[in-house]
C-alpha cells in the first residue's frame, strides 16, 4: 500500500496531537479514524522498514561497490571473514571504468580499413585505481584482523602499487594494529 508523503505528515501531526493538552482539555478524535490512521502508518513503516532491510541483508553482490560496502558493513560488525570473502568477490565484480577487451583476432580486411584483419570485442567495466586501492587496502584489513599477517601485508603492498598513498590513513587504521609491529611493515 502506497501513501502519498502529506498523508503520512498529516497523519503524524494528527497522532502527535491526540496526547498533547489544549488548553485544559485534551483533543479526542473518534477512534475508528484514529485507528484506520495509526494502521496505514504501521503499514507504511512495515513496508519501508522491510524495503530496507531485504536490500541491507542482500549477500549477493553484483559490482565491486556493492560488493565494497558489503564488506565494510561486514567489518563493522565483527564478520572479518565474510568481510574478506566479500572483497575479494568484488575483485571479479564489474568495476566503474569502461574497457573493451578483446576477445579474438579477426581474418579479412580490417573493419577501420588499411590493414588486414581485426579485433572482435567487448565492452566491459573494469576496477579503476580507486577501486584496486580500495580493494586491497580493505583485504590487508581483513587479513590483518584475521591474523593473516603475510597476506595483510601484501594487501597493503599492492595497495600502495596501484596509486594509493595515505600513509596517516594506515598509521592510524585500528584494523591494521596487528601488521604494525611486523618487520615488513611500511
Amino acid at each position: 500500500m502506497k501513501i502519498a508523503t502529506r498523508n503520512i505528515l498529516f497523519l503524524s501531526v494528527m497522532l502527535a496531537a491526540l496526547s498533547l493538552p489544549c488548553h485544559g482539555y485534551t483533543v479526542r478524535y473518534p477512534s475508528k479514524s484514529f485507528s484506520a490512521a495509526s494502521q496505514n502508518i504501521r503499514s507504511a513503516e512495515t513496508t519501508s522498514t522491510s524495503m530496507m532491510m531485504s536490500a541491507e541483508d542482500t549477500q549477493d553482490p553484483t559490482t565491486f561497490r556493492e560488493a565494497e560496502v558489503l564488506g565494510l558493513r561486514l567489518m563493522q560488525e565483527g564478520n572479518f571473514k565474510e568481510a574478506l570473502v566479500a572483497f575479494q568477490k568484488g575483485m571479479k565484480l564489474p568495476g566503474s571504468r569502461p574497457d573493451i577487451l578483446r576477445t579474438k583476432s579477426l581474418s579479412g580486411p580490417s573493419p577501420v580499413g588499411g590493414a588486414f584483419g581485426g579485433t572482435d570485442s567487448q565492452n566491459v567495466m573494469t576496477l579503476d585505481d580507486f577501486e584496486l586501492q580500495a580493494a586491497h587496502y580493505n583485504m590487508a584489513c581483513a587479513h590483518a584482523r584475521l591474523g593473516n599477517l603475510d597476506d595483510a601485508i601484501a594487501n597493503l603492498a599492492k595497495a600502495f602499487e596501484n596509486g594509493f598513498d595515505n600513509y596517516s590513513t594506515v598509521r592510524g587504521d585500528p584494523d591494521l594494529d596487528p601488521i604494525k609491529r611486523e618487520s615488513d611493515f611500511i
